[in-house]
């Protein structure tokens, strides 16, 4: 786990995922008043185009800033660096309801699944749905 002190708070990734010059992280910061959930995401443009990406906001709940990923990136095709052990369950939950949506193949899915696997300590299984022809995805925890 990573963690960031600072005099008056810890700060610890809950959250990162990495790409070709960019990540995308959630930190979550505690106080005495209670946890904030800060969401960062960075790009580099090696063109010089001004494409850079430099995006920061916070948050009282995980659920806010995951769903701004959820709902705009295929992070399950990335690289899944981080997830904190209190939020597994969560993000395996939206992972596996992501992957049956978008009828993810387990060759698109060939790159990023150890990453997956890992990182949630699960294991991705997948199968063919009789009636609809259809990859239907479940995991199961390991050890």
């Amino acid at each position: 786990m990573k963690f960031v002190n600072s005099k008056f708070m810890k700060k610890e990734i809950v959250f990162e995922i990495l790409g070709e010059g960019g990540e995308i992280c959630i930190y979550r910061q505690n106080n005495d008043l209670g946890a904030k959930f800060l969401y960062q995401h960075n790009e580099f443009d090696p063109t010089n185009e001004g494409l850079d990406v430099n995006i920061n906001g916070e948050y009282d709940n995980f659920d806010q800033p995951f769903q701004l990923i959820n709902n705009q990136y295929p992070w399950y095709m990335l690289h899944l660096e981080i997830v904190h052990e209190d939020f597994r369950k969560f993000i395996t939950e939206k992972l596996i309801e992501k992957l049956n949506d978008k009828s993810v193949s387990a060759e698109d899915l060939q790159y990023s699944k150890d990453d997956l696997e890992h990182s949630l300590n699960i294991k991705l299984i997948h199968s063919k749905n009789r009636h609809k022809q259809n990859l239907n995805w479940g995991c199961e925890k390991t050890q």
